[in-house]
């Protein structure tokens, strides 16, 4: 089973970050790991540009990284990190 990964993307339009979940892909791959296509909240659709945050696995760096960047990071994508499993 291949780890989940985040990807913290910034809107070009509005300015605001949305976070992406993807998987790592084999070391022969050409990229690090696959995001979905739209973002956790539903959205933004995935699109080129500026990556606050890339491929990355460990949900507290996400979340550390999250919390720098501040109010400018979509709530609800930035929840799923804290929601219970159940």
């Amino acid at each position: 089973m291949s780890k989940k990964t985040y990807t913290l993307k910034k809107h070009p339009e509005t300015g605001q970050y949305h976070l992406f979940e993807g998987k790592l892909n084999p070391e022969s791959s050409d990229t690090k790991c696959t995001s979905e296509s739209w973002s956790i909240c539903e959205k933004m659709k995935w699109v080129s540009g500026h990556k606050g945050i890339s491929c990355e696995t460990n949900e507290a760096t996400v979340r550390l990284e999250c919390a720098k960047i501040g109010r400018d990071v979509c709530g609800t994508c930035i929840s799923s990190l804290y929601a219970d499993i159940n």
